[in-house]
C-alpha cells in the first residue's frame, strides 16, 4: 500500500500524511537479532553482502571467489574475505484487547490499535517481518507474518477488527506470546497494565527472545480524573462496584497511588532492560511514535 492510496482514514487507521512520515522511520534494534531472510539490517552472521567485515585463514573447500589475492601477494598466505550479511528484523506487537481498554476518549484500545498500526507500518517499509497479536478472555489471536508495504491494508484491517472483550490475564498473555513468536525480534506490548500480576508478566517478558518495549496507555480520566462528589465506580471487567466521595483528600490519595503504580512499572521495566513509555489516550499517536519513541532510541 502506498500512502497516496485514496483510502479513508477510518479504513487505514492512520492519515496519509502520517503514513508518509512513517516511511522515513525505522525500528531501532539495540542488538543484532538474527532474522531468517536477507533484508536491510546488519546481521551477527558472516555472509556475502557488499560490506567487508574481516579476514580469516583459507581452509580447503572455501569459496575461491572470496580469496584476497592482494594479501597473498604481500604475505604469501591465503586469506578469505568475510562480509556482513544483512537480514530482516522481526517486529511483534501484542495489543491488550480486554474490556478495560474500552475506556476514554478516544478509548485506550483505539489508541493502541493506531500505535500498533504505526509501528507495523514502519516495519513493513523497512523490509521487516511484522506480526500482530492480541489476547483476552484466556485466548490469543495472531495475524500472519506480514512483509512489504503491500501488506499494510491487510494488517490494518486485522487490527481494526479487534474488539474489546472480557478480562485479560497479562501474565497468561505474555506466556502465550513467548510460546507463539517464531523468532527473536523487537516486541512491543501495548496495554494499560491494569491487571493483577502485571509484575510477573513483565518479568516473564524477559523470555521473549529479543528486545522489549512496554507502551503503557491510560485514559485521561484515569491519569488525571476530573470527577467530583458522590460516585459509583464500576469495574469494566469484573463488574464490581464501589461507592466513593471524590474530594480533595481522596484525589490526593488517588494521585499518590497512581504515581506509585507508574513508578513500580518503570522500575520493573528498567530492571529487565526494557524500554517503557507512558502515554495518555488523547495524545497524538504521531507524536508518541515519531518523537517520544525516538527519544527512547526505539525508533530512528
Amino acid at each position: 500500500m502506498n500512502a497516496q492510496d485514496p483510502a479513508s482514514e477510518q479504513e487505514y487507521l492512520l492519515t496519509p500524511d502520517f503514513l508518509r512520515r512513517l516511511e522515513q522511520a525505522a525500528i531501532a534494534s539495540r542488538h543484532i537479532l538474527a532474522g531468517r531472510t536477507k533484508g536491510e539490517r546488519r546481521s551477527a552472521k558472516r555472509g556475502s553482502s557488499v560490506e567487508f567485515a574481516d579476514y580469516r585463514s583459507y581452509s580447503p573447500g572455501d569459496d575461491l571467489r572470496y580469496l584476497d589475492w592482494n594479501a597473498y601477494a604481500r604475505l604469501q598466505k591465503l586469506f578469505l574475505k568475510l562480509f556482513l550479511e544483512e537480514e530482516d528484523l522481526h517486529v511483534y506487537a501484542l495489543v491488550d484487547v480486554s474490556q478495560s481498554m474500552d475506556f476514554g476518549r478516544p478509548t485506550k484500545l483505539e489508541w493502541a490499535r493506531q500505535a500498533a498500526a504505526a509501528l507495523g507500518y514502519i516495519g513493513l517499509c523497512s523490509g521487516d517481518r511484522v506480526q500482530m497479536l492480541c489476547h483476552a478472555q484466556g485466548r490469543g489471536e495472531s495475524s500472519r507474518q506480514f512483509r512489504g508495504q503491500g501488506c499494510a491494508r491487510e494488517m490494518f484491517e486485522w487490527l481494526s477488527a479487534r474488539e474489546p472483550e472480557g478480562q485479560t490475564d497479562l501474565l497468561e498473555a505474555v506466556q502465550w506470546l513467548v510460546r507463539t513468536i517464531p523468532s527473536p525480534g523487537m516486541v512491543f506490548v501495548i496495554s494499560d497494565l491494569m491487571t493483577p500480576g502485571w509484575e510477573s508478566a513483565v518479568r516473564r517478558l524477559a523470555g521473549a527472545r529479543g528486545e522489549v518495549c512496554v507502551m503503557q496507555v491510560l485514559a485521561r480520566d484515569e491519569y488525571q480524573p476530573a470527577m467530583q462528589g458522590d460516585l459509583k465506580l464500576v469495574d469494566s471487567e469484573s463488574g464490581d462496584e464501589r461507592e466513593i466521595t471524590m474530594g480533595s483528600t481522596t484525589m490526593r490519595r488517588y494521585l499518590s497511588a497512581r504515581d506509585g503504580f507508574l513508578e513500580d512499572v518503570r522500575g520493573a521495566c528498567s530492571r529487565y532492560g526494557f524500554s517503557h513509555l507512558l502515554s495518555v489516550s488523547d495524545e497524538a499517536v504521531e507524536d508518541v511514535i515519531l518523537r517520544s519513541l525516538r527519544r527512547l532510541g526505539v525508533v530512528r
